[in-house]
């Protein structure tokens, strides 16, 4: 079997691109990362009430959704974790958020006279949102399948803990989900490491988190592990460990996040107060070229940005279709987002905030905003490339011009640094550009919504400041 060791000269290849390309101002000076998850990026929206944002909204033409719900609840607070939420049991605050969410379907579904919610793909996240007693569960999917037609819903996915899935309780669960339509379960490992799972405030071990995976794929759900790397007590061979093991595990699909120090959500993490343990950008670089290698002998491809699959069918239709389709998505419960095609709004953050709009007929929105025309143009190019491609037929049809006439001078300069391609069809990230998709998406931000100031990066060729404006319609 292959050392850690035997991967680091293409390792250490790839960190020399890495300082050029630092250099010439693509990746911050300090290497501090903020993902492209949405645009703008969801830590920046202003306060915003549903009426304004939805004035002029209507569903799609097809009548079709992607949905979210969200349960913020959990055994444990994890060092990582940026969305507020409840530990501990809670049982009584969990029934009173179920009702809390059935209203808010009720009246979503009243505003548009919806009979029924039509869903592409649906995503329950959390939090754990199987962290419920099996009674709770099957309450929450037994209304869930009331108020949503399944029969058009190509992907039905739970985003849990291990914990929540082994014993006898766990089985319950499984069952349950089985019963309501569930067909992937995305279990987050983290790692299966237990030094660095006890530093991560996880409440399983390596153990428990294989017991949770057999136990899913006894019951017939396609399977999904994610891993985080680049955290406190990861190193090269203890992080190669867990991917050797993790490519042995029978499942479908294997997702790789680069930690997360900066709040990109509602709460900073208390990964925060651990920074100085944390592996320095280097060494976390390195850690993901590693990941890559071994997974690419293995037979796993990157067929979604961070997601390896050995058949490209088995990625998450909720990410793909909101981030390289664009369609239309719901989202439902404290912090829930919706992302529709022109305007973005995010729920409430606060528990009572979230219990009193509802029981006052209001969607619980705080936040959120309709995106001007420039703002458009530049979300239907980042999350595309980000992800996949883009488009230039969907392009157009979003922004009515074409790509070629937008980020002339930024394209021609992504390409000549290798990090982008174009053929007649598409734009898309070329394998160098995958390795750093986040900051070559953000080239394409707006200087209002680039993470750093423009001094915190190289005054090079890439500094994200240079040429932005997308073009001469908007100006500089």
């Amino acid at each position: 079997m292959k050392s850690y060791k035997d991967y680091l000269t293409r390792a250490d290849a790839q960190i020399e691109t890495l300082r050029l390309l630092q250099n010439e101002g693509l990746i911050c000076k300090s290497g501090e990362f903020v993902p492209s998850v949405h645009y703008p990026p969801i830590t920046r929206y202003g306060e915003g009430s549903p009426d304004q944002i939805l004035e002029t909204y209507t569903q799609p033409d097809d009548g079709m959704l992607d949905i979210y719900v969200h349960f913020p609840f959990c055994l444990q607070a994890c060092t990582y974790c940026h969305y507020p939420g409840l530990v501990g049991t809670q049982a009584e605050e969990k029934e009173k958020y179920i009702k809390a969410l059935k209203k808010e379907f009720t009246i979503y579904m009243e505003r548009f006279q919806l009979e029924r919610i039509r869903p592409r793909s649906v995503l329950i996240g959390g939090g754990t949102p199987t962290y419920l007693a099996p009674a709770q569960l099957k309450d929450f999917l037994e209304f869930f399948n009331q108020k949503v037609d399944l029969s058009g819903c190509k992907q039905f996915n739970y985003d849990v803990d291990p914990n929540s899935l082994v014993g006898e309780e766990g089985k319950q669960r499984l069952s349950i989900m089985r019963e309501y339509g569930v067909t992937r379960i995305t279990i987050g490992i983290q790692s299966l490491d237990n030094h660095v799972l006890k530093l991560m405030n996880r409440a399983h071990d390596d153990r428990t988190a294989i017991e949770a995976i057999n136990n899913t794929k006894d019951y017939g759900f396609q399977v999904n592990i994610e891993f985080i790397y680049g955290h406190p007590g990861e190193t090269l061979e203890n992080w190669a460990e867990t991917i050797r093991t993790a490519v042995t595990l029978n499942t479908d699909e294997i997702q790789l996040y680069r930690l997360k120090v900066l709040a990109y959500g509602d709460k900073q993490g208390n990964i925060i107060y651990r920074r100085g343990d944390i592996p320095d950008f280097y060494e976390t670089m390195r850690m993901k070229q590693i990941a890559i290698d071994i997974l690419n002998e293995n037979g796993w491809d990157e067929n979604l940005r961070r997601v390896y699959t050995k058949n490209k069918k088995n990625i998450s239709h909720y990410a793909y279709n909101q981030c390289c389709n664009l369609y239309d998505q719901v989202g439902f419960g404290l912090t829930g987002f919706s992302s529709y095609r022109d305007r973005f709004m995010i729920n409430t953050q606060h528990f009572e905030r979230y219990y009193s709009d509802l029981e006052n007929g209001r969607l619980p929105v705080s936040r959120g905003l309709v995106r001007s025309p420039e703002e458009q143009l530049r979300w239907s190019i980042i999350l595309p490339i980000k992800n996949m491609s883009v488009k230039k037929s969907k392009f157009k049809k979003i922004n009515g011009m074409d790509l070629d006439q937008v980020f002339t001078e930024k394209r021609k300069n992504l390409k000549s640094f290798g990090l982008i391609e174009e053929d007649e069809d598409c734009m898309k990230l070329t394998d160098l550009g995958a390795f750093v998709a986040d900051e070559v998406a953000q080239q394409f931000n707006s200087a209002q919504y680039i993470p750093f100031e423009k001094a915190q990066y190289s005054d090079g060729a890439l500094n994200p400041y240079n040429n932005n404006a997308a073009s001469d319609a908007f100006g500089e």
